[in-house]
């Protein structure tokens, strides 16, 4: 989708009620903004505005819209990137605006932004077929919105304009590419199925890690598996499954631990069904293992996400260990708080100290 690593302005946009204080706009952004250091170098202009209701032409203000212009021109803006998920017309009547700008400014949503990450990230056949599969998916919409009101303008009156001749051709287009992606990737997801089913007839269990992106799920991998597999402090530095082998000494027991893609707020369902081959592991895992980042002050917002996207993976009722991580980034008093409050299927840890390791892999063999 994106090859170029090269040093760009941006600026990122937010609209928020009225009633929501700057401190709190600031804290919405501190994601996105580490988004934007995960897809690429660069300088970042934040424009926040006060609305009730978003445009319905330009999403933000028309007057804000313009002062966004002015700021294309001074700062030599490459990108703008809106925190939401915004209408196809919306985003196109934007870079209208802007073309006299910067010819080249390209207006980018929510999760335009986390596809141009996954696309730079991926590196297996099966996580660039799912991000393909995830683009389309995300673009069919847009597509449907922008071609209607292309087909209205040139269809002319009581006839069937170019225009609309066009609007088929690219339904069709689409369509037909939408089933090639998800034939070539259901043959992978098979082919995912049958090792796991070899695996449960020579009677391993399998333990699946899942969380928020950047909690410290690979860094826990890592040491359950003893694997070195990449592990770095940004957002979505794992696209594709890994699986290892964990022994627990104390048992005596071989257990399969597998590592899948962190979650994120506001994921469409559509973009999470594009990457269920990938999380095969967790849906026909026999433990999950919920990472959560204790020391991320949106901790229980992030906590609820991941739950919500298990629920629609239909695994929310599987056994899982919510495993408090980095609890070394906590003072002394806080560490105490935390462990004194925690149930049975919780448990704190550190995975960079790792500290914590084999209680919880005396845990894992209790619960599975």
């Amino acid at each position: 989708m994106d090859s170029n690593n090269n040093y760009q302005t941006y600026i990122l946009v937010d609209i928020i009620p009225p009633s929501v204080s700057r401190e709190q706009a600031e804290i919405n952004l501190v994601e996105m903004l580490a988004l934007i250091k995960t897809y690429g170098s660069g300088k970042v202009a934040k424009v926040i505005q006060r609305r009730e209701f978003p445009h319905p032409a330009t999403y933000m203000g028309s007057g804000k819209a313009e002062e966004v212009a002015g700021m294309i021109t001074q700062y030599k803006v490459d990108v703008i990137i809106i925190n939401a998920i915004v209408k196809s017309t919306q985003l196109f009547n934007l870079k209208k605006l802007y073309w006299d700008a910067n010819p080249n400014i390209e207006v980018w949503d929510r999760i335009d932004l986390i596809l141009h990450i996954f696309s730079r990230h991926a590196k297996t056949s099966e996580s660039k077929l799912q991000i393909e599969l995830a683009g389309m998916r995300h673009m069919g919409p847009r597509m449907y919105g922008l071609s209607e009101e292309l087909g209205r303008q040139a269809g002319g009156i009581g006839g069937r304009g170019v225009g609309e001749t066009n609007v088929e051709l690219m339904k069709r287009h689409w369509r037909d590419q939408i089933k090639e992606k998800r034939e070539k990737l259901e043959k992978l997801s098979k082919t995912r199925k049958n090792q796991m089913e070899r695996r449960r007839k020579i009677g391993f269990q399998t333990v699946s890690i899942v969380g928020y992106t950047n909690a410290g799920k690979t860094t826990l991998f890592n040491i359950l598996a003893g694997k070195k597999k990449y592990a770095k402090d940004e957002l979505f530095a794992t696209l594709e499954s890994t699986v290892g082998h964990m022994y627990v000494v104390s048992a005596n027991k071989q257990l399969i631990v597998s590592d899948t893609i962190g979650f994120i707020k506001e994921l469409p369902l559509s973009l999470i069904e594009a990457f269920k081959s990938t999380l095969t592991e967790s849906i026909y895992a026999d433990l999950l293992l919920h990472i959560v980042d204790v020391a991320d002050p949106q901790m229980p917002e992030k906590i609820q996400t991941v739950n919500n996207i298990l629920l629609e993976l239909g695994t929310s009722d599987k056994p899982t260990i919510t495993v408090f991580n980095k609890a070394d980034l906590l003072s002394e008093v806080e560490q105490k708080k935390l462990i004194a409050g925690i149930t049975e299927d919780e448990i704190v840890v550190s995975a960079t100290a790792e500290v914590g390791i084999e209680s919880l892999k005396d845990k894992i063999v209790k619960m599975i």
